[in-house]
């Protein structure tokens, strides 16, 4: 870890958090079975201005649309590159790691692992912690259940916003 560190986002690392998720979807969630195609996902726009506005107020100020506080992290290596982040929401009953993305060439190193304990310490101790993953992203499954978690049978439906029984 001597060459990497990893401390608060930034504004400034907005956009590389961006283009790591963009890389990252368009490998992973294009699925015959589930009817995505990688061109539904190279159609959304990860830099929508929009997008980029409410994920920098995030980090000034940490807090969301909806009043609950998030907070970023990232692993920056010496050049000051962002190689990795940890997103992570408080909510008044459990915490939530929203989201852990490491560049290729970072994973499989102990990163990920780093980066969310990071978001364990921040969140509180008293409370669950939650994540959700996409039911197919099995290497995703695989590291979070080695780290503690365990699989629900509580599913969420993005396109309603809605958990499904």
């Amino acid at each position: 870890m001597e060459d990497f560190r990893i401390e608060d986002a930034k504004v400034e690392d907005v956009e590389a958090i961006r283009a790591i998720v963009k890389y990252w979807w368009i490998e992973l969630y294009p699925n015959e079975k589930y009817g995505i195609t990688k061109e539904d996902v190279s159609a959304i726009d990860f830099f929508n201005p929009e997008y980029l506005v409410k994920a920098t107020k995030e980090i000034e100020k940490g807090i969301t649309e909806n009043g609950d506080k998030t907070h970023y992290f990232v692993l920056k290596n010496n050049k000051d590159e962002v190689v990795g982040f940890c997103i992570v929401l408080k909510y008044e009953n459990y915490g939530e790691i929203d989201a852990v993305y490491l560049t290729k060439d970072m994973q499989g190193k102990g990163f990920a692992q780093q980066l969310m304990q990071k978001g364990f310490e921040w969140l509180r101790k008293d409370q669950d912690i939650i994540l959700k993953v996409v039911v197919y992203n099995f290497r995703a499954i695989e590291f979070y259940k080695k780290i503690g978690f365990h699989e629900t049978a509580n599913k969420v439906d993005y396109s309603s916003g809605t958990n499904l029984p």
